[in-house]
Order: structure tokens, then sequence, then C-alpha cells
């Protein structure tokens, strides 16, 4: 999800991984289709809908829980995909603490801003500029690995795994997604 130019899908495929990158942006689709990855959806997640329930693994590397906008996004992202996905399914879902400094973009009096306002402490308003052009703004999200614990709360999924090497350094987190009934 958000697979960007496919550097994941592409490292994915090679290893004999069978591989759907999805985007919603036709200029990273048509680059990870031009670098190789062999199948390659041009949609928003919610257009994707029920065809999610045929994926085993969900991945959202590169920080892209973050494509969620906030906590209570990603609460509401994670209940949807429940509503869809198989009991088992896992999300490998990374971000990065807004609390440590290894979020790009983010300081100690931005965070603090943030907080003073009402907002995630990893709330962000980004654009891109590449090549002369200029992108249209976004909202993203960083979330410490607690806040994103408490916005799994009633969604259904658990916390399996955590990967990182430090503190403020990325994390991935392997989600996984209860049973009917038995979710927690």
């Amino acid at each position: 999800m958000g697979c960007g130019a496919g550097r994941v899908a592409l490292e994915l495929q090679r290893r004999g991984a069978a591989v759907v990158g999805l985007d919603a942006s036709p200029e990273a689709a048509r680059a990870a289709s031009l670098r190789g990855v062999g199948e390659v959806w041009t949609d928003r997640l919610e257009a994707v809908g029920d065809r999610l329930g045929s994926f085993e693994t969900l991945i959202l590397f590169g920080n892209n829980v973050g494509i969620f906008e906030s906590p209570e996004g990603v609460r509401a992202a994670l209940a949807w995909l429940a509503e869809r996905c198989r009991p088992g399914t896992r999300v490998l879902a990374e971000s990065t603490s807004p609390h440590f400094g290894g979020a790009p973009g983010l300081d100690r009096r931005y965070v603090r801003r943030n907080v003073a306002r009402g907002l995630a402490p990893g709330h962000l308003r980004v654009r891109y500029h590449y090549d002369g052009a200029v992108g249209p703004w976004f909202t993203w999200v960083f979330l410490a690995l607690g806040e994103l614990r408490a916005a799994l709360a009633g969604t259904g999924w658990r916390v399996e795994h955590v990967a990182r090497s430090a503190l403020g350094d990325p994390y991935v987190a392997v989600l996984v997604l209860g049973a009917p009934g038995g979710r927690r």
C-alpha cells in the first residue's frame, strides 16, 4: 500500500513472492511498472475494497502508516481493513516516533506546537518538490509505538512483533488480525 516506485515490491518479487503494488499516484504506479513490478494497481485504498481479502500480508513501509493522517485515521483505516481481510492477515506497518528526532521535519518545538494546537505530536503537512514540479499539500502522521498501539484499540488488530534498531529509529510493527468475535 503506497508502493511508490516499487523498491519493496521489486525485492519481494525477486524473492519469489506474488506481489501487487498499490499507489493512488498515477506517476508512482507508472514508475513501479516501468521499474518491473509485475502488477500495479493505481487506486486509492478505498477503491480496492473487498479485493483485500485475498491478501495474506499488506505492507505499509516508508513510514506509510502516516498516509492515514492522524491516530484516529489510522484507527478508522485499520477497522475498515479488518472488515475486508481474513483472520490471520498481517499488516507490516512502519512509522517513526516523533518524540526522539528520527521523524523527518519534526523537532521538539514542532511536536510541542502540534500538541498545543490539539494535533497529534507527529502531525505534519507536506508537499513534494521535484525537478521544478510542486505537488499538493497533504497530511502525514508519525506515530510512536505506544500511539500506534492505542490506535489499534477496537480494530481487531494486535501487535505480534516489533522490529527496530534503536528507540528513535523507524520501527516495523507486525499487526495480525484476530478471528471474528475474538478480536482484541
